[in-house]
């Protein structure tokens, strides 16, 4: 039987089929989830799940994490926002599902533990030698951008059997401050965070790039997804 993987709805049209279609390829059965004011509504969906997937798509309002708004920041769905803090907030305390989340989803997760973000890291982060994350409409989706290093001994460097992978790259925000409920576990060469993981034995964890987008081809992205299926198939997490 294949586990109903929840992915939460993204704003941008189109981009949902990605998650599904990897989803589905690697094994599982995915399952959109709207956003909506009233969680409860949704405990058949969640009770149904097996897995859940935070995708990408609009910024995180910086109210969240008790910033005011600065300049660079984008689109914001703060409706969105709550309905993905209430859901993680459901997902992490009274279930045991594995959870994977993505550039936003990432994010979410770790402003959901009470980290922080950049609103716009050309503008914020001023470290030297910061690369340029968002190269929407300069690479194709599926082209690696740069390498991510992984932390040795992490989950995600055992599930991909390497140190290195190259990733593609659509993110214009950044984790700023990571939540002490994570550790960072992967970075890009210029030591921004592009992944995090519970220390934990439950799968939960974050990626900054878009493996959804390379899983056709990419042979890394493909065992990602079908790791996180495998953790999703091998109990009843509930």
């Amino acid at each position: 039987m294949r586990p109903v993987i929840g992915i939460t709805n993204t704003n941008r049209t189109g981009f949902i089929d990605g998650y599904a279609q990897a989803v589905a390829d690697a094994g599982g059965s995915p399952l959109i989830i709207p956003v909506v004011k009233e969680l409860p509504s949704l405990r058949p969906v969640l009770t149904a799940m097996h897995g859940l997937i935070l995708s990408g798509g609009a910024d995180i309002n910086p109210s969240f994490y008790n910033e005011p708004p600065r300049q660079g920041l984008e689109e914001t769905l703060p409706g969105r926002d709550s309905h993905e803090l209430a859901l993680v907030d459901y997902v992490l305390n009274r279930s045991s599902i594995p959870v994977l989340g993505i550039c936003r989803g990432m994010q979410m997760l770790n402003v959901h533990g009470g980290g922080t973000c950049y609103q716009d890291l050309e503008r914020e982060r001023e470290e030297p030698g910061t690369l340029k994350h968002m190269l929407f409409g300069i690479y194709p989706f599926d082209a690696p951008a740069h390498r991510v290093r992984f932390l040795p001994g992490s989950r995600l460097e055992g599930i991909l059997q390497t140190g290195e992978i190259e990733v593609n790259s659509f993110h214009h925000q950044a984790i700023r401050e990571l939540s002490p409920t994570f550790r960072a576990t992967a970075h890009a060469p210029d030591g921004v965070i592009e992944a995090i993981e519970s220390p934990g034995e439950r799968f939960i964890a974050g990626v900054q790039w878009h493996p959804e987008m390379m899983a056709e081809k990419d042979k890394p992205s493909q065992h990602l997804f079908q790791a996180f299926l495998r953790e999703c198939g091998r109990k009843n997490h509930h």
